[in-house]
């Protein structure tokens, strides 16, 4: 494939964004701008991430429109093949307003992005204004209404970790409430999330098949179907000349309680400081991993510490401790989970977060739906240029009521 969304440029450029890695490629189609919160209008992984998420867009828009049309070819699949279709429409969006939009929580009418709900076949419908933060956050939990029309899992195979699964679909939502700190539909749609668990070897999620008891949606690559040249994740953090490299002075690595070499996601960097998730730069095979069990249990702790009260911070102790133990043995341990509480329980939730998910397009999101700064050497707050991105011009010039 010659340009990709989530399953190359645009997965990097998440963790660009964040603090625990380093991009030490000055070359501009290498995320250099990213990396330097100065992304412009005309700038290689906007336009890229743009044009292909609208392309993913309206193909589902197209699909929906002609579904209409063969109901009777789909049979009892009708239901199912629309609400796959709308979970990948809702998966972009997600995507988009955490790049193009202030943060709901700041601002929930702040500007996102055009919602395009409809099939573009001829260039027609062009003219079409910006919707909300919250408008874009609201048509993805439209989308995601009929879950019940998707699949379980029966158990894990490539075909059910790389479509849409009712697991899948409650994982999406539980972000969009937690973007919009709702905490408590969070809640719900986390414990919807059934039928997974914790692979024992934290490294296994990583090698082939690239799918595990607890992978719950990837998207795979094919000899067929692999990264074009600079779209791999391996080209970046793992090739001769590596470009992403594990910030361990500045970054999560480099904090006490989170680097010690017995813990298997520290294991997961080499000496030489690169990651060691996505290795395999000569085929480009690696998988992009997108949910998980353990962002399932790192999130219930999340809304349960936000929720606040007894009970909820014994909840959220719990999941995070399931997390971290899987990985690190209770023996290394340092940090008294069991007595922390309030801002101190969260944060200790937040940097089980960077850890557990550095590189898998996490951090960069994470930061910004909190309306929180980016602690760099100079911090990014929500007010600094490049904290969002701007609508590319090609859109601009395309677009005459964008602005309206």
């Amino acid at each position: 494939m010659s340009d990709s969304f989530m399953g190359g440029k645009t997965y990097l450029v998440f963790d660009n964004r964040g603090e625990d890695i380093v991009n030490s490629d000055p070359n501009l189609i290498t995320l250099a701008n990213t990396y330097k919160f100065n992304v412009g209008k005309t700038d290689a992984e906007n336009t890229v991430t743009w044009s292909m998420a609208y392309a993913a867009i309206n193909r589902v828009n197209i699909f929906l429109d002609e579904l209409e049309g063969a109901k009777a070819t789909a049979g009892e699949k009708y239901e199912q093949y629309k609400a796959e279709a709308k979970f990948v429409r809702a998966f972009a969006y997600y995507y988009l307003n955490n790049l193009y939009a202030t943060p709901y929580v700041i601002n929930p009418d702040a500007k996102s992005v055009p919602l395009r709900l409809t099939p573009e076949k001829n260039g027609e419908h062009n003219a079409l204004k910006r919707a909300t933060v919250k408008e874009v956050y609201e048509q993805i939990l439209s989308d995601l209404e009929n879950i019940s029309a998707l699949p379980v899992k029966a158990k894990a195979d490539e075909p059910t970790v790389t479509r849409a699964t009712q697991a899948a679909a409650n994982m999406l939502k539980m972000r969009v409430y937690m973007s919009m700190n709702n905490w408590t539909e969070a809640v719900k749609a986390g414990k919807l999330v059934t039928g997974y668990e914790l692979t024992p070897k934290f490294g296994d999620m990583f090698k082939a098949p690239y799918y595990t008891d607890e992978t719950i949606f990837s998207l795979p690559m094919k000899e067929t179907n692999r990264p074009n040249t600079q779209q791999g994740l391996a080209e970046y953090y793992y090739a001769k000349n590596t470009i992403l490299w594990v910030d361990v002075e500045n970054g999560i690595m480099g904090k006490p309680n989170y680097n010690s070499a017995d813990d298997a996601r520290v294991q997961m960097k080499n000496e030489k400081n690169q990651l060691l998730k996505f290795t395999d730069a000569a085929q480009k095979l690696d998988w992009a991993p997108i949910f998980r069990y353990a962002e399932t249990l790192l999130n219930l702790a999340e809304c349960y510490v936000n929720l606040g009260g007894t009970e909820n911070e014994k909840l959220a102790r719990e999941c995070l401790k399931q997390v971290r133990f899987r990985s690190l043995p209770e023996t290394s341990n340092q940090l008294d989970i069991d007595h922390l509480s309030g801002e101190d329980l969260k944060m200790a939730v937040y940097n089980e977060r960077r850890l557990e998910f550095i590189g898998e397009a996490m951090r960069g999101i994470d930061v910004l739906r909190r309306g929180a700064n980016f602690e760099r050497k100079a911090q990014i707050t929500p007010q600094s240029s490049g904290y969002v991105w701007p609508i590319p011009q090609s859109e601009e010039l395309m677009n005459p009521d964008l602005n309206k």
